[in-house]
């Protein structure tokens, strides 16, 4: 094995280690004080039908999600089918529930230019701006609970907002990357960067749909309205466990678990998501059995659909030969 091979491999080993340990120990911070005759309790009292309701929501916001992506492939050379990207997203959205450090992105870049015959790199430029786009709702989202929400326990809105401002940066370092690769695309820089390589270029293809401001405006409605099914469908999940949220407080919740599930830890968020809900059961004073039962819900019936559903359609590509030997463009 070449030194070059070597260190990609102890790359991948190490990122997925990370992801499993952070992913472990966050469980076990939201599980230790947990009765299991609580959790018990609180699975005899299900009222399933919010938690039907709540994946039909979600449905609703996967299906938003494919189309919010089309309009972000839509500057794609050669154009990319809607059968392709359906495909490649819900493919892509089940790895990243059984794959560990956030991998998903990177199957789904790749499985899309294996589809249609584009670069795969362009494919992951699109994601990163879509990624962006949800991280700023997120981020919005958990601002504005952590502003308006009512509660006594100020240390731990003091961890959170600490937590928060850890997020905050990365992400106005990526905004900016972005800004200074499509907005100002005739500097100096970004003229040094197009001419290094071609897949230095097939990267800023993928970002160039915010070269058109026209597109703002849907996708910063899409944008909201994905993330308010989301809300309704967090909201229905807590509803089937009696806890009655506010809106300030749905918000907030739900900043949390959007953060959560951005962090590259284990799969489907096993470990942060747990997390996130058990700080709101702390913030809220509601049961830390009722927030592992959430946690639990949103990963099998919400995350856990989206994977069965991912597993057929990438099933039913390689059975139909969609998939082509050669693997996709750089």
């Amino acid at each position: 094995m070449s030194s070059t091979e070597g260190s990609i491999f102890t790359s991948k080993y190490l990122r997925f280690s990370l992801g499993i340990l952070l992913g472990a120990a966050l469980l076990y911070l939201s599980i230790k004080n947990v009765s299991w005759q609580d959790i018990k309790g609180e699975l005899e009292s299900l009222v399933y039908p919010w938690i039907f309701f709540a994946v039909l929501l979600y449905w609703l916001e996967l299906t938003l999600r494919i189309a919010r992506w089309r309009r972000l492939l839509a500057q794609m050379k050669p154009p990319v089918a809607g059968n392709h990207i359906a495909l490649a997203f819900i493919s892509g959205y089940a790895a990243n529930n059984v794959l560990p450090a956030k991998l998903g992105e990177a199957f789904r870049a790749d499985l899309l230019g294996r589809l249609a015959n584009v670069s795969r790199l362009s494919a992951f430029g699109s994601i990163i701006v879509e990624r962006l786009l949800d991280m700023i709702a997120i981020l919005g989202m958990a601002a504005w609970g952590l502003f308006f929400v009512t509660t006594t326990q100020l240390d731990t809105v003091e961890e959170v907002n600490r937590g928060l401002g850890l997020v905050l940066a990365p992400v106005l370092l990526l905004v900016l990357a972005i800004y200074f690769l499509v907005a100002r695309k005739h500097t100096a820089i970004n003229a040094k960067l197009k001419t290094l390589n071609v897949r230095v270029r097939n990267l800023i293809q993928g970002l160039q749909t915010l070269e058109d401001t026209s597109s703002y405006l849907g996708l910063l409605t899409s944008t909201l309205l994905i993330w308010t099914l989301n809300c309704l469908a967090i909201w229905s999940i807590m509803m089937s466990l009696s806890i009655h949220l506010d809106l300030n407080q749905t918000i907030l919740l739900i900043g949390l678990t959007g953060i959560s599930a951005a962090i590259p830890a284990a799969p489907a968020g096993i470990g942060t998501l747990q997390y996130a809900f058990h700080l709101t059961a702390i913030l809220f004073d509601f049961p830390a059995s009722a927030a592992l039962v959430a946690s639990a819900i949103v990963q099998i019936a919400l995350l856990g659909s989206a994977t069965l559903v991912g597993a057929f359609a990438y099933s039913f590509a390689v059975s139909h030969h969609l998939l082509p030997a050669g693997g996709a463009r750089r």
